[in-house]
């Protein structure tokens, strides 16, 4: 129990960002007021009038309540980022609405917000308040245009067309949020537990509302989604301890040395936590799979969103709100394939054929295999050096942890990859860089800069830009000696995954494949198994645009680099241009391209 309780204290402390741990205990009145100072002064010193000061004022009191705003309608997210404090002490006790209605009355609030930001008093360009509000109107425009396409579930961070999928959603994120990221130090942090799993029920049952009435108007959930969400539904209701159970388990462990808790009323608690999980939470996500499995009966074999109403419009949208810009989908699909291929070709050329002492090619190395793992393998035979027999897992599964909810709950596709079965060929190889990316001088404005984002920018992120960042740095600071093919090619491998994903995106969204056509793609160009490739591209289906999203950015970052590299010639600096990329956060492309030209403009006056 012990044990499990440093491990809840400790897993959702390292989750957090430098912004986000510092945020976490701030009150909103003393936020509004820190972020007020040094504009006040700054705009002294630029003219000194009054009726600046006030613009100033007028814009941090919108500042303040887009914050508050945007944390009141979702109590989760507040606490994830640590932010309750903004709210007052009963944030900790509630849920998200996840009803029709509360996403609708969530779109009537951030349309009268937003009316709110474009009658912000003027503030000149220099002023920092004059950016960040921008970045805080475009990403609320952005996310608006998405809640008038559909019915699914938006947010600045993520946008999932569908109420339901297999990989997020209250059904899950509902239960890892109270298991691993809900804190009890006091007996009210332990009634706001219980207040919260008591609430879990009923927003699962909105959910499943809410998927009803979505199919009615016409968002159907796929038959592969379908299947899939109900498979980890029924994981998720087992018998197993190590799922639904981990809810009563985390209480026990979290209110075992509170002081102000009497044994006698710990112990009374601890059994309402588990009648409350085994009589109305189990029953409510076993009603939940009960419906998607009716839904799965006649549902669309069609994976892609095109099928849905506005599909197109909606796989455009996501784009632009996920980049901050719009993205033209003529010939994406076609550039996507044609730089899987030029890729793969980069690939296999760094595993060169090995010569013997007279110049000649053993004839049985002629034989040379054409998908990664077994292309990886291949070499490392042919250099003597041991190869770990590679077991695929027995199910479709890419992980079979012993704990269900956390494996179930959101996560990157990196650590994914990085499981499953066939990249252990590549493990030793990918921990150099795995390494590397930790110490390497990773510019993220998470850790350094002028100063912290306001609490605002924290909620409007770029998830798709911050991936991308990170996809840069890791192919620009560092590149393995020739004498290290393999290196090499574990190295070249991730971009090359990354570019099949967003081919695979393109494939199912705008090209109509179907969930086998990109799993036989993810498989043969990524040198993924089966298993895993299958996975990726159903977490693909879930989550149409990410991944084009992602190297549509990193294209950015890479032609802004070679402009910058052209532009200052020996002047240039990849480190300086990393921190110019990263330092002033997520936001979009376009203002991205105006900090770099910005930079090497400083670079060249000077």
């Amino acid at each position: 129990m012990q044990q499990l309780q440093m491990f809840h204290t400790s897993f959702h402390k390292s989750r957090l960002s430098g912004a986000m741990k510092r945020a976490r205990s701030i009150p909103i009145s003393l936020l509004a007021a820190s972020l007020l100072l040094a504009p006040v002064a700054c705009s002294q010193s630029d003219d000194g009038q009054r009726s600046t000061r006030r613009a100033i004022t007028q814009s941090q009191a919108i500042a303040a309540d887009f914050l508050r705003t945007e944390l009141a309608l979702s109590p989760e997210t507040a606490s994830r980022l640590h932010m309750e404090s903004s709210l007052g002490p009963s944030a900790v006790f509630t849920l998200d609405n996840h009803s029709q209605a509360g996403f609708e009355r969530g779109r009537l609030v951030r349309i009268e917000l937003l009316q709110r930001l474009r009658q912000r008093p003027l503030l000149p360009d220099t002023h920092p308040l004059t950016r960040d509000l921008a970045i805080a109107e475009t990403a609320i425009v952005d996310l608006i245009a998405l809640e008038q396409l559909g019915y699914g579930r938006f947010d600045y961070s993520a946008q999932r067309p569908y109420a339901v999928d297999p990989f997020s959603g209250v059904w899950i994120e509902g239960p890892h949020l109270l298991a691993y990221q809900q804190t009890i130090n006091t007996i009210g942090d332990a009634a706001a537990y219980i207040s919260r799993l008591q609430s879990l029920s009923a927003a699962v049952e909105d959910t499943r509302r809410r998927l009803i009435a979505d199919r009615a108007a016409g968002l159907d959930l796929p038959r592969a989604l379908a299947d899939e969400t109900r498979r980890r539904l029924e994981r998720l209701t087992s018998d197993d301890a190590s799922a639904l159970d981990l809810l009563t388990n985390t209480f026990a462990a979290l209110t075992l040395d509170l002081s102000d808790l009497p044994a006698e009323q710990r112990e009374q608690l601890v059994a309402v936590v588990r009648k409350e999980v085994s009589e109305r939470l189990r029953p409510a996500l076993q009603g939940l799979a009960v419906t998607i499995e009716e839904m799965a009966e006649d549902a669309s074999d069609h994976a892609g969103i095109w099928a849905q109403p506005k599909g197109q419009d909606l796989f455009i949208g996501i784009l632009k709100a996920s980049t901050g810009e719009a993205v033209r989908s003529e010939r994406l699909h076609a550039r996507h394939i044609d730089e899987v291929t030029a890729q793969s070709t980069a690939l296999r050329d760094i595993l060169v054929l090995p010569v013997d002492e007279e110049g000649g090619v053993p004839p049985e190395t002629l034989q040379r295999p054409e998908r990664l793992e077994q292309l990886l393998a291949w070499y490392e035979d042919l250099t003597s050096e041991p190869v770990t027999e590679i077991v695929a897992p027995a199910t479709d599964m890419v992980t079979d942890t012993t704990e269900i909810i956390r494996d179930l709950a959101p996560k990157s596709v990196w650590p994914s990859v990085q499981d499953g079965a066939s990249f252990e060929a590549q493990e030793l190889s990918l921990a150099a860089y795995q390494e590397l990316w930790t110490v390497q001088p990773y510019l993220t404005w998470r850790t350094e800069g002028d100063g912290e984002l306001p609490g605002y920018r924290t909620l409007t992120a770029y998830p798709a830009i911050d991936e991308a960042w990170r996809l840069y740095v890791w192919q620009n600071s560092y590149q393995p000696p020739p004498a290290e093919p393999v290196n090499q090619a574990a190295h070249a491998s991730i971009l090359l995954i990354q570019s099949t994903l967003a081919a695979t995106d393109t494939g199912i969204h705008l090209n109509r494949w179907s969930l086998s056509e990109a799993t036989t793609y993810v498989a043969e160009n990524a040198g993924l198994s089966e298993p895993l490739s299958r996975q990726l591209a159903l977490r693909i289906m879930a989550r149409p645009g990410h991944f084009t999203s992602v190297s549509a950015a990193y294209h950015r970052f890479e032609a802004l680099a070679e402009r910058a590299k052209a532009v200052l010639g020996q002047r240039y600096s990849e480190t300086d241009f990393q921190r110019t990329l990263i330092q002033p956060g997520p936001r979009p492309l376009a203002l991205i391209e105006t900090d770099v030209e910005a930079w090497y403009g400083a670079r060249l006056q000077n």
